[in-house]
């Protein structure tokens, strides 16, 4: 009776030790039985996800293709797909890039492009504004301003959230045609431009009136920083009585090379500081040592974003005056992402504060002294009566 018992014991056990030995064996290699597969419990949940969250996705796909009138390019479908994911945030700095499109985005900040050079943001009003013309372009040639708002590209309207698109249109090979359509305080343009190379040789250097010294940086690409360095240390060298650094009508760029420059002209401190989704902060700091010339800082609603970031660091740690306008107001900073399919993303992953705490995104930065250009100053787009650049001299010289 007592062996019986244990035969007994032991196929219990043998079966329960094979249950379990099966079921670990199937959830951790997918083991399909006849038109049965067995996945863990962990894959099951994530299938089951896919399936609540792209449900109606794939119902929607099925009924257009069913109802559309022509055969559905399904490559383009998709790309629309993932476009229409990242415009869903509502933030039109945040999109997906087709290959086309991200090459386009790496070779503007590589500093040489074909195009009509004009750097652009969109607004929160929801359309394209014209932030800066670089100079010697087919734009400025054209008479295009900074704040034109672009309503259309070869007649092709485009809107905030098509930032991508306007800017990929406007690009293109030299020596073709472009047709732009802009809104100027309320009046209708239509400009014909020849696109062109385009070499953003962003920063440039003169000496001025009174043994001054001037520095412009156009925007923040690749070599800004280097660039900078050598027109500062070749102003030094001639014992410059002052400096004028001109960022107005720079939309900005890449962050780390502002920062950069932002080590030059201060002593030890914070620029700013980015606060992502999850509330971690990112300070970027400045080491010992300046330059030691008195500087001013010129800037107008066209300086943003990285330009901003140089004003809001010198101006907080009250390094040097800034003088102008009130900025743009582009207080976000985007991440970009070369994907495996070739594909590209550019996600804004963080806000920046000034170095006290102050918002910059949609408020802009207001100068320590304000010095507004008036219509009167401008001739056919350009610059005749640089009064903010004169204000400036007389503030270096008191």
């Amino acid at each position: 009776m007592r062996d019986r018992k244990k035969t007994i014991a032991a196929c219990c056990i043998t079966f329960v030790i094979t249950v379990v030995g099966t079921i670990g064996f199937m959830s951790v290699f997918n083991v399909g039985i006849g038109d049965k597969a067995f996945v863990s419990l962990t894959e099951y949940q994530q299938m089951k996800t896919i399936a609540t969250r792209y449900a109606e996705l794939d119902s929607l796909y099925n009924f257009l293709e069913a109802n559309y009138y022509e055969e559905l390019d399904e490559e383009a479908l998709t790309l629309g797909m993932y476009k229409g994911l990242f415009e869903g945030t509502g933030d039109p700095y945040t999109k997906y890039l087709s290959e086309e499109e991200r090459e386009s985005h790496e070779e503007y900040f590589s500093g040489e492009f074909e195009g009509i050079g004009v750097s652009m943001n969109a607004s929160s009003e929801g359309y394209i504004q014209i932030i800066s013309v670089m100079d010697d372009s087919p734009a400025k040639k054209a008479g295009v301003k900074d704040g034109d708002i672009i309503l259309a590209v070869d007649d092709v309207r485009y809107s905030g959230s098509e930032l991508s698109e306007a800017a990929e249109a406007l690009r293109g090979e030299k020596g073709t045609k472009v047709k732009m359509t802009v809104s100027r305080d309320g009046e209708i343009l239509h400009f014909e431009l020849t696109r062109a190379p385009v070499t953003d040789v962003s920063v440039y250097s003169d000496i001025i009136e009174d043994n001054m010294g001037y520095i412009r940086i156009t925007s923040f690409v690749g070599n800004t920083a280097e660039l900078f360095k050598e027109e500062l240390e070749e102003l030094e060298k001639k014992k410059v009585s002052g400096l004028i650094i001109d960022i107005r009508s720079n939309g900005g760029g890449l962050v780390n090379e502002s920062v950069e420059i932002a080590d030059m002209l201060m002593d030890e401190g914070v620029v700013v500081y980015a606060e992502d989704g999850n509330g971690e902060k990112t300070y970027y700091k400045t080491k010992a040592g300046r330059t030691p010339l008195k500087y001013v800082v010129l800037v107008n609603k066209g300086t943003a974003s990285a330009s901003e970031i140089l004003a809001a660091g010198i101006q907080c740690n009250k390094e040097g005056t800034v003088l102008g306008e009130t900025t743009f107001g582009k207080g976000i900073i985007q991440k970009s992402w070369r994907l495996t399919n070739g594909e590209g993303a550019e996600i804004t992953i963080a806000q920046y504060f000034t170095a006290d705490g102050e918002v910059i995104h949609e408020k802009g930065i207001t100068p320590d002294i304000v010095t507004e250009l008036k219509e009167e100053d401008i001739t056919d787009g350009m610059v005749t009566n640089d009064r903010q650049l004169q204000k400036a001299v007389a503030v270096l010289k008191k």
